[in-house]
Formats: structure tokens, C-alpha cells, sequence
């Protein structure tokens, strides 16, 4: 889908007239995963959500922060952050699947009675837009916290200002996150947050790691483990190219690479993991960020690497 198919859907949002707002929990533990619960609201005037609706419409149609003609492309979910990318996700991709049929579950059936003020993770709006005479799902979802307390705000009582403390409900008109059907856009990397992302990658991080250490192309294994699971590195395996390493099993193309990389080999031809370095260029390598430049034939990092059109 293009920028312009996801303008369509905002340029459409009147075209629909049973939206349901609703405030969200995220949960998150080691032992259960990623848990949701959700609070119907209703907005007074009801037409006060039509006009809701129209402020967020004339934001990413209009506006000059955050309008999406300002996004370049929209790519498919690889780890990198770049501002001016949508990117997207099926909803039987590994990273969210479970988490994606948890969270559906959750919004199909919220609680409508309990303290609306206890769901303080995101706010959710979704229902159905019809487009070409085609009835199309769609949920929005903003990251932030929807339940403020005001603080040194004063209202007017009799001649006097008095100071208001109680808690409110602050719904600001930005989008982190789109899904239209069954597709998840994340307009802004806030998004990550709705399916605990950080959790996801650094699992599949791991399982990708074993796979490399079993194919025996290092010579540290716990050294190269170390790296490859820290710091930035979980985010970059989920572009990880099988492909990639499947070649390096190889002595030559092993010999190669190194050359053309700068990874020192040991005197087996393996990778030499114990130097400082050598597990970063190869978690890079494996992911799609270590590429040759065309002119020179010089090794340079990208951010990622796509079918060249």
C-alpha cells in the first residue's frame, strides 16, 4: 500500500458514522507476554467524536509536522527508525502475530463500566470506512497517555480562581499507529510500543544467533553472542538474510567476504570473534547493512537493503 492509499483512508474517515473510542491497557510480562484491556467511552455532545475526527483528518492532510505527504515511502517492518518511512507489518508477521490476535480480542470486547481513568497506555478508535463500495476495518491508535492530571490549571468560581486537580481525559490528535484490514502501519516508531516490539525482536535476535553459532562460522561463540544480542543489534536481526549465511558456511565465500569487509579469520577460516569488532561487521553483514559500493567496490554500511527498481 502506498502513502497515498493511507491518505485515502484519512481523507475518508467521515465516511463512517459508528466509530468506537476506546482507552487501552498494555501489560507486559516475562512469564505471560503481552496482555490488553480496553475501555468503551462515550464524548458529549456525540457529535463532539465527528469533530474529533476532522482535527486529526486536517492534521495528516494538512498540516506542516506530520502530514503524510511528508513520509517517502512505506516499507516493510525491518528494524531501521527512519522518520520519513511508514512502515508495515502483516498481521501473521512472527514479531506480532500473538500479540496482534491478543489485542483484537481486547478491542471487540471492552469493558464499558469500569474507572476509564485506570487505562492510561494508548486510545484507540476504530470502525469500518467504505471505499469504491468496498467496507474496509480500520483502528487508530495514539501512544500516549490519554489520562492527565491537571496541575496549576485554575478555574473561575464566584470571582475567585480555584485550583483543579482532578484527573482528565486528554485525547491529542496524533496517530502512531494505522491498521487498515489486516496490516499494521506504524507512522511514527512510538508504534512499537502497542505490540511491545522490543520484546518480540530480541527473541527472534536470539533464535538467529543460535542458527549462526550452529553453523560454526565463529570462533568465539559466546564472544560473538554477547555482541550480537546487545545494544542496537536485536533491532537489525529482524532483517536477517538466511541467504547470507547460508553462503558463509562456505570456506571460500568466507575467505572472500573477509577480505572484502575487513573480518579477521583464524588460521581455520573462521571468523575470529575474539578481536574487538569482527561480531559487529558480521551481525551488520547478515542483516543487510554491509554492502559494496558500486564505484570503488569499497565495503559500506546501509540501513537496509531492497530490490533495486
Amino acid at each position: 500500500m502506498s502513502i497515498q492509499n493511507i491518505t485515502n483512508i484519512f481523507q475518508n474517515l467521515n465516511n463512517c458514522t459508528l466509530w468506537s473510542l476506546q482507552l487501552l491497557n498494555i501489560v507486559s510480562t516475562k512469564k505471560e507476554g503481552v496482555g490488553y484491556s480496553s475501555r468503551e467511552i462515550e464524548l458529549f455532545p456525540t457529535e463532539r467524536l465527528t469533530l474529533f475526527l476532522k482535527d486529526i483528518a486536517e492534521i495528516y492532510l494538512n498540516g506542516k509536522k506530520k502530514a503524510l505527504s511528508l513520509y517517502q515511502e512505506v516499507r516493510d517492518y525491518d528494524g531501521t527508525a527512519n522518520a520519513l518511512t511508514v512502515y508495515k507489518m502483516s498481521a501473521d508477521n512472527e514479531l506480532i502475530k500473538s500479540e496482534y490476535k491478543t489485542l483484537l480480542a481486547a478491542i471487540a470486547d471492552p469493558d464499558t463500566e469500569g474507572d476509564p481513568f485506570e487505562y492510561t497506555s494508548a486510545y484507540l478508535i476504530k470502525g469500518i470506512i467504505k471505499l469504491d463500495g468496498v467496507e474496509i476495518p480500520v483502528k487508530m491508535f495514539s501512544m500516549q497517555n490519554p489520562v492527565t492530571t491537571l496541575k496549576n490549571k485554575f478555574s473561575l468560581d464566584k470571582g475567585c480562581f480555584r485550583e483543579v486537580s482532578n484527573k482528565v481525559l486528554s485525547l491529542r490528535p496524533t496517530i502512531d499507529v494505522v491498521i487498515i484490514g489486516e496490516t499494521v502501519y506504524f507512522l511514527t516508531m512510538a508504534g512499537e510500543n502497542l505490540f511491545n516490539m522490543a520484546r518480540s525482536y530480541k527473541k527472534v535476535c536470539q533464535a538467529r544467533v543460535d542458527l549462526v553459532i550452529k553453523n560454526d562460522i565463529v570462533t568465539d561463540a559466546d564472544a560473538f553472542g554477547s555482541i550480537a544480542t546487545s545494544g542496537y543489534n536485536p533491532r537489525r536481526f529482524v532483517s536477517f538474510n538466511e541467504d547470507r549465511l547460508t553462503a558463509l558456511t562456505k570456506k571460500v565465500k568466507r575467505i572472500s567476504i573477509a577480505a572484502k569487509f575487513a573480518i579477521p579469520l583464524d588460521a581455520t577460516n573462521k571468523f575470529d570473534t575474539t578481536i574487538e569488532g569482527a561480531s559487529e561487521k558480521i551481525v551488520k553483514l547478515l542483516c543487510n547493512k554491509g554492502m559494496l559500493d558500486p564505484f570503488d567496490n569499497d565495503a559500506v554500511e546501509v540501513d537496509g537493503a531492497r530490490q533495486w527498481k
